[in-house]
């Protein structure tokens, strides 16, 4: 391990809690880190509520076209030929989806000035951790620290 890097507030999670405590703090001018193993956004952005609804969306879509083109094409508007799911694109659709929203969580966090750390931690002491990055070890000293890891999906 190298030099330890001091901050005045490190958030350790990016989730809802995470980033939106991390954001407050840099728009408040304090020296900020904010540390996250995957994606920043949490739980419902990456891998829950978003993803799910966007899918919820696809197949309420999917639905209403073969309700339409069992009706014959009323009101003017027909389908031709029957509706078909290709679930690679659907897939695609909806992790473009998440990728845009992680996009716009770490957008937040720069404009705010908050330095964004993809790794794991791990506290060594009341306010120092270690984190676990593809670079090597990073050991961070903050003033104040706010643990916000939220939930783990079962």
């Amino acid at each position: 391990m190298g030099e330890v890097r001091k901050c005045q507030v490190l958030v350790v999670g990016a989730g809802p809690g995470g980033y939106v405590a991390a954001i407050r703090a840099g728009q408040l001018g304090l020296d900020t880190v904010i540390v996250e193993g995957d994606k920043a956004g949490g739980t419902c952005l990456i891998r829950g509520c978003i993803p799910s609804k966007a899918l919820i969306h696809a197949a309420d879509r999917f639905e209403s076209l073969q309700q339409h083109a069992s009706e014959g094409g009323h009101m003017g508007i027909s389908v031709s030929g029957e509706a078909e799911v290709d679930m690679a694109a659907l897939v695609s659709w909806k992790d473009a989806i998440v990728e845009r929203l992680n996009k716009g969580v770490e957008a937040l966090l720069k404009a705010a000035g908050v330095d964004l750390v993809k790794g794991w931690a791990t506290f060594t002491g009341p306010k120092k951790c270690c984190v676990d990055t593809k670079e090597g070890i990073v050991e961070f000293e903050a003033e104040n620290v706010i643990i916000a890891t939220g939930s783990s999906h079962i």
